[in-house]
This record gives structure tokens, C-alpha cells and sequence, in this order.
């Protein structure tokens, strides 16, 4: 089945403007939400948020950069000052697109890991992975693509993670089996491989053989575990999230998070979230059986082997596009695209550690049309929450929201 994942230029014309990064009049957040105002041009999009365990957010995006040519670029913030951004990679042939967002992650050994798109064939979707990697002087190797399968198809969705002995973890949705289906046979898989630090491939396999086309994959460590999350796929169209786990030598069978029942058609572009502190997990995300959106977030204390009953965050008027951030006092924050007072808004709940839910705000308001927004990002640094998003006329913000104004 095809996704309609549509390149970001042409999502822009006929957007509703709305207000770029301020808070809202919802009485439960006193505090207001501080723009940071990140070194970007009003071309970026596509931001990804990381946090350091040193205080550092990383910031990086996809930046135009004429001819249609595309750069991921990024920067680093320390308090309220951003560094000079840095460029990653450059190219003419890049898939760009508003759902499948390029990223970046610091590595323990002070290297750098990070991916993006490259359009592979004359089908618009036919893109590959492409990651790369930087020495601890910043200098950065040639970019390998971890799938090796040669077929034009579409290949995305990437998750990746540090993995011992200087190496990185990835996964990603891959459509090699769809060059030989038509319509609604074609079947999307996960995959996953292992790389060195030279860029060698190791360990690729095959996760599940049936996922739902294009919604964004999650991953976190969990001790000596990768805990990954992802929207599969059924016979009969249920689309539930399902989880699989990487001890370093193999993967378990995937197994199911919650059983919402989601039968939908078509894929929803609205992927999972997960958060880890140690054994705690949270996993929040998107769904909505019978027409009624819901967003849920479960808690597990045992490294993602068992989750608590989910916990309805939002429901009758989220958009979705959800992401999580466990607080250091044991509490999970959950941020989607809602809306207040009939305006679009990105919102933000938290989530007590005994799974009651509790105050909810904004992290700013919104244009109307949501797909010019990407995929907002959320992330707790210190005594903060982050978040990232893309406004169609200014480009990449950023906010900031003391994790206390949730309480």
C-alpha cells in the first residue's frame, strides 16, 4: 500500500498562518513557554531533538540551500545560547519530505552519528537510507546505506541508537518486498543492522515482516537492551503498536503494546514514542477506533517487558504526532498536535508515576494545516522541556517550558 508522503515543498502553498512559538491562555501552565531563537533561516524544517547527558540539546534540519540542493545542518544549545551550525551532508537528490525526518545523536565516545534521505529511483518514493558518521575531531566519513537490498523502493523511518565497542545501532521501515507487489499487497517491513565506526554492516535482519507504510519508528536503551517501537500491520488492516526487543545478539518476536483495534486502510503517518530512564519506560502514541483520535501513553518499571493500562492523554481533537520525555521525578511529559479554543496548538500533558494524568498546556499555537508542521519533537534536558516544530513561514522553532509548570 502506498503512503502519501508528498515532498515538503509542496505542502506549503495554502497554509492558514497561525502564531509561532507562545504560550496559551490555559490557566493549568502559569508559566510561559521561552522562544529560543535558534540560528535557522525561515527555509528550515524537518528538526530533530536530542538531549545530552551533559546539559546539551542538539538540534539538527533539513536546510534548502538553492538549486534543489538540501543540507542537514545542525547546532548545539547550552542554556540560551546556540552554537554556529555545523553542516552535516549536502546534496541535489535528497528526499525531502514533512513526515520522515533526518537525525542526529552524540556517540559515548565523542563521535557523531547521523542519517538522511536519498532519493534512489524515478518513482517519487523510491528513497534510501543513507548514514554517516564523524571522528572526534568532527570530520566526517563517506555515508554508507545500511538496507544493501538495490531495489527503488522506499526506505525510511530511521531510528538509531549508540551501541557498545563504538558502534551504532539502526532501524528502519524498508520496502524491498514492494518491488514485485501492486496495491494493496504491498507489504512494508522493519529492519535492523549494527554498524562499526568505519561504516561496516553487521548483523542485519528482519524485525517483522508486515508493518504498517510510513509511520515513524522509536527507539530506546533499556540497560543492556534496545527496546524498539513501531505501527504494524495486520491481514485485516488492525493497526496496533508493536514492540520488538535487540539483546545484542538477536531480536525477540514482536508483541503487541495495547490491542486498540485500529482498523484503518491507509497509513496514518503517526508513529510511537518511547522514553527510557533505566528500567523506566514510557510509550506514548496515537490512535482511533471507531473514528474517536485518542492519545495514550503506558508506563512500565521492568524495561518495556510489561506496561501498565494505557492512560488516555487527549481524545475527540488530537491530531496526533505524539513524543514522550520521562522527567527525573519519575513523571512522563507527552506532547501532540491538538488544539485549544479552536486554534491548533502543540500541547503537552504530564503524566503522573502512578499513571494519573495530570496538567496539560501548550507549547505554542499553531497554523491550522498541520502537515507543515513535521513531526514536533519533544525533550527534557535538566529542568526543562524542549520542543521543536517547523512553521511554514518562519521555519524551525524552538521552545522551552519549565517541567514544573506541569504540576
Amino acid at each position: 500500500m502506498r503512503c502519501s508522503l508528498v515532498p515538503w515543498g509542496l505542502l506549503i502553498t495554502g497554509l492558514v498562518l497561525g502564531w509561532g512559538c507562545q504560550h496559551d491562555a490555559d490557566t493549568s501552565v502559569p508559566e510561559t513557554a521561552t522562544c529560543l531563537d535558534a540560528p535557522l533561516p525561515a527555509e528550515s524544517g524537518q528538526p530533530h531533538l536530542h538531549a545530552g547527558e551533559d546539559g546539551t540539546v542538539w538540534l539538527s534540519w533539513v536546510q534548502p540551500m538553492g538549486e534543489d540542493r538540501h543540507a542537514l545542518r545542525y547546532a548545539t544549545l547550552s542554556d540560551t545560547n546556540w552554537t554556529e551550525p555545523r553542516t552535516v551532508a549536502r546534496g541535489s537528490d535528497w528526499f525531502v519530505n514533512w513526515a520522515d525526518v533526518p537525525s542526529l545523536r552524540p556517540l559515548p565516545d565523542g563521535r557523531l552519528g547521523a542519517h538522511y534521505l536519498r532519493s534512489n529511483g524515478p518513482d517519487p518514493l523510491a528513497y534510501g537510507v543513507r548514514i554517516v558518521q564523524a571522528d572526534g575531531a568532527g570530520a566526517w566519513r563517506s555515508a554508507i546505506t545500511p538496507h544493501g537490498d538495490g531495489t527503488e523502493t522506499e526506505h525510511g523511518f530511521v531510528s538509531m541508537l549508540p551501541w557498545p565497542k563504538n558502534r551504532l545501532l539502526a532501524v528502519w521501515l524498508d520496502g524491498r518486498k514492494t518491488a514485485e507487489q501492486e496495491g494493496r499487497e504491498r507489504e512494508m517491513t522493519l529492519r535492523g543492522a549494527v554498524l562499526d565506526s568505519t561504516g561496516a554492516v553487521e548483523q542485519r535482519a528482519l524485525l517483522d515482516a508486515r508493518t504498517c507504510e510510513c509511520c515513524p519508528t522509536t527507539a530506546v536503551r533499556t540497560g543492556d537492551e534496545v527496546l524498539v517501537a513501531y505501527r504494524d500491520r495486520s491481514e485485516n488492516e488492525i493497526r496496533n503498536i508493536q514492540l520488538v526487543r535487540f539483546d545484542g545478539q538477536s531480536w525477540s518476536e514482536p508483541s503487541l503494546l495495547h490491542d486498540d483495534g485500529w482498523q484503518i486502510e491507509g497509513c496514518p503517518v503517526n508513529g510511537p514514542a518511547l522514553a527510557a530512564r533505566g528500567d523506566r519506560v514510557a510509550a506514548a502514541w496515537f490512535t482511533a477506533p471507531k473514528g474517536t483520535p485518542r492519545v495514550k501513553v503506558a508506563l512500565s518499571g521492568d524495561g518495556g517487558r510489561h506496561f501498565s493500562e494505557p492512560v488516555v492523554v487527549a481524545e475527540d481533537t488530537p491530531t496526533g504526532r505524539v513524543d514522550v520525555a520521562l522527567l527525573e521525578d519519575g513523571r512522563a511529559a507527552v506532547s501532540w498536535l491538538g488544539t485549544v479554543d479552536d486554534s491548533a496548538a502543540l500541547r503537552v500533558r504530564a503524566v503522573e508515576a502512578d499513571g494519573s494524568p495530570g496538567a496539560s498546556g501548550s507549547m505554542a499555537k499553531l497554523p491550522s494545516a498541520s502537515r507543515g508542521v513535521s513531526m514536533p519533537r519533544l525533550v527534557q534536558n535538566e529542568s526543562h522541556l524542549y520542543a521543536a516544530w517547523t512553521h511554514p513561514e518562519d521555519g524551525v522553532q524552538v521552545g522551552r517550558l519549565p517541567a514544573e509548570a506541569l504540576r
